[in-house]
């Protein structure tokens, strides 16, 4: 993957032998996307600096959340890209969610750097590109 020296990174499904190969990625093809019946959006995982980029279908009217800590012991965000058509912002100190605006349907798009420590207390942060497609339903 070209990208690697630029530190981006798309996530597409792949075997589990990936996760070694590609920072920031976390292969979803045996898990599924996630459980959620309001959105499907792939797993990643912290990766020093880099960006990573992935997809994101939303049900109309719904919402879609994430949940930073599980990542590790994370440390807040700064949103760079507000959507355009909808609302992304912290929920609460380790959570947040993405909403589309009100009838809304088509493609958005949002970015976010995420902040998290490592044991030393050295902070390190990772740029979350999310490219959101809102569709009637899943």
């Amino acid at each position: 993957m070209l990208a690697l020296a630029a530190c981006a990174f798309v996530l597409l499904p792949d075997s589990a032998s990936a996760d070694k190969m590609r920072p920031g990625y976390k292969s979803y093809q045996r898990q599924g996307l996630n459980a959620n019946t309001n959105c499907r959006r792939p797993h990643f995982n912290i990766c020093q600096g880099c960006n990573i980029v992935i997809p994101m279908r939303v049900a109309q009217d719904r919402s879609c959340g994430f949940n930073f800590q599980t990542l590790g012991p994370f440390a807040g965000q700064d949103v760079l890209v507000s959507p355009a058509s909808g609302s992304y912002s912290l929920v609460n100190s380790t959570t947040a969610v993405y909403r589309p605006s009100a009838g809304f349907t088509g493609r958005d798009h949002f970015e976010s750097r995420l902040y998290f420590e490592d044991g030393s207390g050295k902070r390190t942060f990772l740029v979350l590109k999310v490219n959101v497609n809102v569709v009637p339903s899943l």
